[in-house]
Formats: structure tokens, sequence, C-alpha cells
């Protein structure tokens, strides 16, 4: 699978004119659009980019951001900007990931529920289940061919497995010894159609999100209530399987298919925003995963990538 890199890469800088503003441009990094001071960045040729959800460090030159050190999603003038631009270290080239030499990492979530547990020996070697903005790799993808763009869940990664006879349970990066008291497990108990999903596909890994009273956006649960949909099943030799079989026997604990068609940037983009289409959910969607309907590699690893809505970043900022 394609792990999640959370670079800060040095990029190509070229200015256009903001439509509202004359002192202001915008830059566009891969499918992202960044808005910038024009005469901050005149006669540069290349700048760092940091992408939404990074955090910078507690340092004097990011004293204006007057403490909000998550960068998020903004408007300005009329015109959205995703992530922030900074000067590029001395030396570094274009391509270079200098997120350790500005003291950038990527935000993690906290979740409301006790994450801790104790780990177990893995039943199968599995790795830590992540994937990339589809705004870096927008080009991964074949104009026109056929996708399937899913809600993004806000809440934990989780797999499941009916193995040796007994249920396995893991987090984003370790199976966990049965404890009711943990999210994963929690999540068992209040959700028996997990167990029984396993139960019928013995040796195939669930994966997916429990979500609820766990983070932010609540999707209408109420207190203490946990819900979990999946967005992928793997078997035991680590391929995935197709996403057009996956649908097919996860049936209701799928998640809410948003699009099914070829594929479009620009329209897919927009579909990233909007309400959320679980049931009962009262709060926006935190975006969309767009992936081929016929599993298949690409340069960066599977090709399959998020948006994240830009109403979901902005909102917050």
């Amino acid at each position: 699978m394609a792990l999640s890199t959370h670079k800060v890469e040095v990029v190509p800088i070229s200015l256009e004119k903001h439509p509202n503003a004359d002192t202001l441009s915008i830059v566009r990094v891969w499918g992202y659009t960044c808005v910038v001071q024009t005469r901050e960045w005149e006669g540069r040729s290349t700048g760092a980019y940091i992408p939404p959800d990074s955090v910078v460090p507690d340092r004097p030159e990011f004293a204006f951001l007057s403490g909000r050190r998550r960068i998020r999603v903004r408007k300005f003038r009329g015109v959205v900007s995703q992530g922030l631009l900074w000067p590029a270290p001395p030396g570094s080239r274009i391509g270079d990931d200098v997120a350790e030499a500005l003291g950038v990492t990527h935000y993690e979530p906290p979740v409301s529920w006790r994450t801790g547990g104790e780990d177990e020996p893995a039943p199968v070697p599995m790795p830590k289940y992540d994937i990339d903005s589809a705004y870096r790799y927008k080009d991964e993808f074949i104009p026109g061919e056929e996708v399937i763009a899913t809600e993004k869940i806000h809440g934990a990664n989780a797999a499941y497995l009916w193995r040796d006879g007994r249920l396995w349970a893991r987090s984003h990066t370790a199976w966990k010894k049965p404890d009711p008291g943990i999210l994963w497990w929690q999540c068992v108990a209040q959700n028996p159609g997990i167990e029984e999903w396993c139960r019928a596909n013995e040796n195939l890994i669930l994966c997916g999100e429990v979500f609820g009273q766990v983070q932010d956006l609540k999707y209408g649960a109420g207190k203490g209530k946990l819900f979990f949909r999946s967005f992928d099943v793997m078997g035991l030799d680590g391929r995935f399987l197709d996403q057009t079989e996956t649908i097919r026997i996860c049936k209701d604990l799928f998640v809410p298919i948003v699009y099914s068609g070829p594929f479009d940037f620009e329209k897919i983009v927009a579909l990233s925003n909007g309400p959320s289409l679980i049931p009962g959910a009262d709060n926006l969607r935190e975006g969309i995963v767009v992936g081929t309907a016929k599993e298949r590699a690409g340069a960066n690893g599977r090709v399959k990538y998020k948006f994240v809505s830009t109403e979901y970043l902005e909102r917050a900022k």
C-alpha cells in the first residue's frame, strides 16, 4: 500500500496574478493552490511547500501565525489557499524533503477513547495503513478511467480479522489484545456486524474507520456511541480486493459512495465538500477518498488518494 509521506518538498515557484488583490499572487503546486504576498516571492525560483494539516515548530519565524501552528486552508480575497509556502533552506533542490530541517511534523488528531492497551504478536504482517493527498498525486489517475469516490470518515483507523478460531483487532499501527476498555474492541462490542462479517470471510482483513464519539465530527452519535465503516479488504498476501468486489462483499458496512464514474479532477475536487452521507449525521464530510474501480499500482504504489475537504480544513482556522 502507499504510505502517506507527509513531506515538505522543495517546489518550483511561478507567480500568477491574483484576480482580486494587487499585492497577492497565486502559486500552483501540483493540484494545490497557494496564495502568497507578491513582494516576498518575486525573484524566487523555489520554495518549500508545507501542506495543510502540517504543524510548524514554535519558533520566532512562525510568530506571525499567532500560535495557530497547525497549517490549514484559508481564503484570501476569494481564492482558496491550501497550505503555506516557505523559503527553501539554503542548498536544497527541487524534490528535496525539508520537513526535518524546518521542524515541520504532521498533525495527529486526539482521540477521546482510551487507545493504549497491550499489543500482541501479529497474526499476519500488515504495514501501517495510510494514503497520500490526491492534490499531490493527481497525475497518477488516467483522465476518464473508472474510479470510485467514497466519503472520508473522521475517526480512528482499524482492521479486523477472523483467523485461528478467533477475532483479531488492529489499531493504526499494532494488533491489540482483547480489551473492552480500548477503542477498537469496544467498537466490536457495539457493532456485532464486524465479527459476523469476519467469521463469514475468514482470512480476509477488514480495513475501516471507527467513528462517532471519537473526534470532533460526531456523525450524530450519542454519548459513548461508536460506529464502524469499512473502506478496503485485504488478503493475507497483502493484496487489496478491487473496490467493486469490496463493495459487493461489505454491503452495508461499506463507507458511503459519493461518486462512481470517469475520473475528472475538477469534478471530484468539488465533491470533496458537502454534508456527510452517514445516516443520521449532522456534520460536513471530512473529504473523499478516490481509487480506481479495478485495483492497480502506479508510480507511488496503489492508485488511491484522498481529497480532504477545504470546508473541513477552513472551518477551524
